[in-house]
């Protein structure tokens, strides 16, 4: 039997404990908080999954309590990128059914009339495969939307099979571009030059970057050796930064890539990307996650094709939906 608690990550020794052993940066309270920290006003609804009989934690699940139309809807989850369950390592498909009943009955019994959760793709996963994704859809799951992330597995990567063009940018611009790694203890003035950059490339595009200025600058705080910004300087101006976040010991997601519009002939996306990898690799990761290739439901042709010269192939992230009776 499984028992399905809801708690204060905050304070929950045994969610601590838990992520010792399976970190995933978004389960971690000291990265949630900053949406509480900054006033969010999101109604926490995390849960933990225990097996009555050992008393162990089988899986947690970060989520949030919403409302729309008169419909209480539980989310996995606002704020971050991804939720959805986050599984005990080796354990089996029978016991992913067992789980996803009981939250589905858990869900019953607190008055939800819906359910979603906002999946990682499956490689996320300590022990990758889809048998989670079976017994969601056999618990009457639906897939309501898919969005596509191009993921570079670092062990097959290497410089000289990504493409020829890609290559002589590259030897270009090692010439001529200064890369640095900040590790400087950032506050609002020395931050505001990288975060310009950001803003202002997302600006181009008709959109804002998900985190504010001082939300990016917390995290970072918070966060000094899970977040790793790039600094790419052109006769030592700031021309492009990457924000990479060290998922977990195997995993490194690009969240942020961005450069000066001024500079776009340079190729210092192309630059700061390839070193950001090359680092990646260096530090003993597995996969780098270079981020979604989709707007709005729609596929960006150019964007996909950029990061497949890099050899990050597509892996779906999918959002579940449950309709509750």
């Amino acid at each position: 039997m499984i028992s399905v608690i809801k708690t204060d990550i905050e304070s929950d020794l045994e969610w601590k404990e838990f992520l010792r052993n399976q970190y995933n940066l978004f389960f971690d309270y000291k990265f949630n908080s900053y949406n509480d920290v900054f006033n969010k006003k999101i109604k926490w609804h995390h849960l933990k999954f225990k097996d009555s009989d050992s008393n162990k934690v089988l899986a947690i699940m970060i989520g949030c309590e919403k409302s729309s139309e008169d419909k209480k809807i539980y989310n996995s989850c606002e704020g971050v990128s991804f939720g959805g369950f986050l599984w005990k390592k080796k354990i089996n498909l029978i016991k992913f059914i067992e789980i996803t009943e009981s939250f589905i009955d858990y869900l019953r019994l607190n008055n939800f009339n819906k359910c979603i959760l906002k999946n990682p793709p499956f490689l996320y996963n300590k022990n990758p495969n889809e048998e989670t994704e079976y017994a969601l859809i056999k618990n009457g799951f639906r897939v309501s939307s898919v969005s596509v992330s191009n993921i570079i597995d670092l062990e097959n990567f290497e410089f000289r099979k990504i493409s020829e063009p890609k290559k002589r940018s590259i030897r270009k611009t090692l010439k001529k571009i200064d890369l640095e790694i900040v590790s400087e203890d950032l506050t609002e003035e020395n931050f505001a030059e990288y975060y310009e950059i950001l803003f202002e490339n997302r600006k181009l595009k008709g959109v804002y970057p998900t985190h504010s200025f001082e939300e990016l600058i917390y995290l970072k705080k918070n966060f000094k050796n899970e977040i790793i910004l790039f600094s790419a300087k052109l006769d030592s101006k700031v021309v492009a930064v990457c924000f990479l976040f060290s998922i977990n010991r195997e995993m490194i997601l690009n969240f942020y890539l961005a450069d000066d519009e001024k500079y776009k002939m340079e190729r210092v996306s192309e630059f700061i990307l390839y070193k950001s990898i090359e680092w990646a690799k260096e530090n003993n990761f597995k996969y780098y996650d270079t981020g979604t290739s989709d707007s709005g439901g729609k596929l960006i042709d150019g964007l996909f094709a950029f990061k497949k010269n890099f050899l990050a192939n597509g892996f779906l992230r999918k959002s579940f939906e449950l309709d509750i009776n």
